[in-house]
């Protein structure tokens, strides 16, 4: 069971509308050319642009900043991708935001 409250996580991140999102977990780390890490994943959450066709798949540190983002055209194919780190198994728990 999840017990990351909703109202915890933020309605919006880079002003775009969040959709679904993940609990605090290990999502994958951004790495530099020489190998060292930039960014360590915490959460992803899947957002929309008011005035988007598409929908985003947001990368985000434990301060739910914005680390990089891909732009998808469903909320199916979002989910669908697998930015799971080493210590997490399984599918992605996806919470919806509501």
């Amino acid at each position: 069971m999840n017990n990351q409250p909703k109202e915890a996580f933020p309605d919006y991140l880079d002003n775009a509308k969040v959709l679904y999102f993940t609990p605090k977990g290990n999502y994958g780390d951004l790495y530099c050319d020489d190998g060292t890490i930039m960014a360590h994943f915490t959460y992803m959450a899947i957002c929309k642009y008011e005035k988007s066709d598409g929908y985003y798949l947001f990368m985000c540190n434990e301060n739910f900043e914005v680390e990089t983002d891909t732009l998808w055209n469903s909320i199916e194919q979002c989910m669908g991708v697998k930015h799971v780190g080493d210590n997490d198994e399984g599918d992605v728990l996806w919470i919806e935001k509501s």
